[in-house]
């Protein structure tokens, strides 16, 4: 699926909202891979940003809209999605899923 950059930050509010509300760790067991197809890391801006690089020897994070937003990766060390990964406790899930869809929402408004 070629998406745009508006396409890709709906898909990942979408998936945020289901991971903020069952409190999953697992974005593969979403629904909505059905409707919109299976994604690289199982996340849209990925999908977007790989797009954005077609034909580059190794695909970095610079087109993605949350790394230009957020000055950097968002699965390094110590910010909301690694922290969202790391845990176990469903409550904590549901809590960092909900600041890193915070986050993305934001991505709307840039």
């Amino acid at each position: 699926m070629e998406l745009t950059k508006e396409q890709a930050i709906d898909i990942s509010i979408e998936l945020w909202t289901w991971l903020a509300e069952t409190g999953s760790g697992r974005k593969l067991e979403w629904q909505g891979w059905k409707k919109y197809g299976a994604m690289g890391c199982g996340c849209a801006l990925c999908a977007y940003t790989e797009q954005q690089e077609e034909g580059a020897a190794a695909v970095t994070c610079k087109p993605c809209p949350y790394y230009r937003k957020f000055h950097g990766k968002c699965f390094k060390r110590n910010r909301i999605y690694a922290k969202w990964e790391k845990t176990n406790n469903i409550d904590q899930r549901k809590k960092y899923a909900s600041q890193f869809l915070e986050q993305l929402r934001q991505l709307k408004e840039a």
